[in-house]
């Protein structure tokens, strides 16, 4: 169970960027299990360096950021006793397409600009930066299938030898399930960037057969059930 104060710290931010971008960040942090996923099985080491690719309007790096400061804070006794410590990331690179995302981040973010930086550029082409987490929530889907496996292999060259892809798809073949998550996505795009293209999905095996050709050793772990039950986090890893 996360803690309704984690969440109101993580979303706090958020009221000085509009009420669209708190109420998203609130609903996004309180119903989405990658988050509390990533905190509870420590899947972000303490000073890493973190690429987070279509980092929307921030959430990764406020939901860092926040649960770092209240478990520092407020939350000695109160934080979940099975999660590690929450980890303070020595830095995070945001690369995001939508324009009006990157400033709710910058806003939301900016007494952290120090070390957490928004970027307005499209993945397919922006450099990455060396860096220890890689993190794609549900953005490999809006390309196509070749600037895929051009980006997965940026990303292997660009994370350090003992880094991590963190990596969260829906299964193409998880039938009703998946249909669910891509009629999602496309009302996500439109009430974020007020636009919608097609989507290029994979099956969980097909995804595992491209990070094995790109030398990623790959585990699974189920990211969600009932009408979530399509979503994986592919956890990837340089495989020598």
């Amino acid at each position: 169970m996360v803690p309704t104060a984690l969440i109101e710290a993580a979303c706090r931010p958020y009221r000085a960027a509009g009420r669209f971008a708190w109420h998203f960040a609130s609903a996004k942090l309180r119903h989405d299990p990658f988050f509390a996923h990533v905190l509870a099985h420590g899947l972000i080491g303490d000073g890493a360096r973190i690429l987070d690719l279509g980092s929307g309007q921030g959430l990764l790096a406020a939901w860092l950021v926040g649960a770092h400061a209240w478990h520092r804070d407020d939350a000695s006794q109160k934080w979940p006793p099975h999660w590690p410590a929450p980890p303070l990331p020595h830095s995070l690179h945001g690369i995001e397409l939508t324009q009006r995302d990157v400033e709710r981040a910058r806003i939301a973010l900016k007494a952290h600009a120090a070390r957490i930086r928004f970027v307005c550029d499209d993945i397919r082409v922006a450099p990455f930066p060396e860096a220890d987490v890689v993190v794609a929530c549900d953005v490999l889907h809006y390309v196509d299938a070749d600037a895929q496996a051009s980006i997965l292999r940026r990303v292997r060259a660009s994370l350090a030898p003992d880094g991590v892809l963190l990596l969260r798809v829906s299964d193409a073949a998880a039938g009703w399930h998946a249909k669910l998550d891509r009629a999602v996505d496309f009302g996500v795009q439109i009430a974020r960037s007020g636009r919608a293209n097609g989507l290029t999905c994979r099956s969980e095996a097909q995804w595992l057969a491209l990070l094995d050709e790109l030398r990623f050793h790959t585990t699974i772990r189920p990211m969600g059930s009932g009408a979530h039950d399509a979503n994986r986090l592919l956890i990837a890893r340089p495989a020598g």
